[in-house]
């Protein structure tokens, strides 16, 4: 699928995904995406879980680290 890119008046890019889009990959306002680079001028978008947006701030935060840390040992023993 091809999308258009858009630009604010204030400089930044954006672009619209399609409502129809949005339902049916079950994507919403405020959803973290994760961009991979294909590597041939393609980008591949995937939502992430929850488990990987507090995996991200983890690095971020000492105590979100600690309590991934926390979750990931009683998820994964």
């Amino acid at each position: 699928m091809q999308i258009k890119i858009e630009q604010h008046e204030n400089g930044e890019y954006y672009f619209l995904i399609p409502e129809q889009l949005q339902k049916e990959l079950s994507w919403n306002e405020g959803d973290t995406i994760s961009w991979g680079d294909n590597g041939d001028g393609s980008w591949t978008l995937s939502k992430l879980s929850q488990l990987d947006v507090l995996k991200l701030k983890a690095f971020e935060d000492p105590e979100v680290k600690a309590e991934y840390d926390r979750l990931e040992e009683w998820l994964f023993r």
